[in-house]
């Protein structure tokens, strides 16, 4: 994806490095998250092993979804799903926010 692009993409969307370094965002990502130089510093302390562990996962070729804890802007943790698929050691991270569902 450009990064230009990123200004009108509907989520928020992270393109980091092995060692966890976000190197781009998204417009988005900006709207909900005080964007840290490492992705750990908004995942939260319970979520951290996992988190480790989903990001050093640049070996797998196909996209890896699990459920993290992270940090907004106003400071509160919400539940996002989070997906990433790697191109070499360039991971490519979409976070959705999880919605209660109002019937």
């Amino acid at each position: 994806m450009k990064d230009h692009m990123l200004e009108f993409f509907p989520f928020s969307y992270f393109k980091i490095n092995s060692k966890g370094s976000i190197l781009v965002s998204s417009k988005q990502a900006h709207a909900l998250f005080n964007i840290p130089l490492d992705l750990l510093n908004i995942v939260h302390i319970d979520d951290q092993p996992k988190a480790i562990e989903f990001l050093t996962s640049f070996a797998h070729n196909e996209p890896l979804t699990i459920s993290l804890r992270l940090q907004m802007v106003d400071g509160s943790f919400t539940d996002f799903t989070c997906t990433i698929n790697w191109e070499q050691s360039i991971g490519h991270l979409v976070c959705i926010e999880k919605k209660t569902l109002v019937h």
